[in-house]
């Protein structure tokens, strides 16, 4: 594999680690709320939300381990465009912020805290 900077390497890491919980509180708060009001017309939109909030985590997820199996497979070096491309997803973080703050706003608003 191609060495990283140890600096990227923490943070594609952290963010697919943050990327992963938000998956597991999605699918999980779909649950309780199905489990505790039934899917109807309250509930669905947040259902809906719930169901893109946790694709789009799913989708930024897998770009991670795309570019980082690519990564591992370059050698010697990383080609500066995949470092770039990387480097670009690194900066998702304001996006996984609006996802985490999407979940807990589903949270709060169906007293699941």
């Amino acid at each position: 594999m191609a060495r990283l900077p140890e600096e990227i390497t923490t943070v594609v890491l952290e963010l697919q680690r943050r990327l992963l919980g938000i998956l597991h509180q999605a699918t999980a708060l779909s649950f309780l709320i199905l489990e505790r009001y039934g899917e109807t017309e309250t509930t669905l939109t947040d259902l809906e939300q719930l169901d893109n909030t946790r694709d789009r985590a799913d989708a930024y997820y897998s770009r991670f381990f795309t570019i980082l199996r690519r990564i591992s497979e370059a050698q010697p070096i990383v080609d500066s465009a995949m470092l770039d491309l990387l480097m670009v997803a690194a900066e998702e973080q304001v996006t996984v912020n609006a996802l985490e703050a999407t979940l807990a706003e589903t949270k709060r608003d169906w007293n699941l805290l």
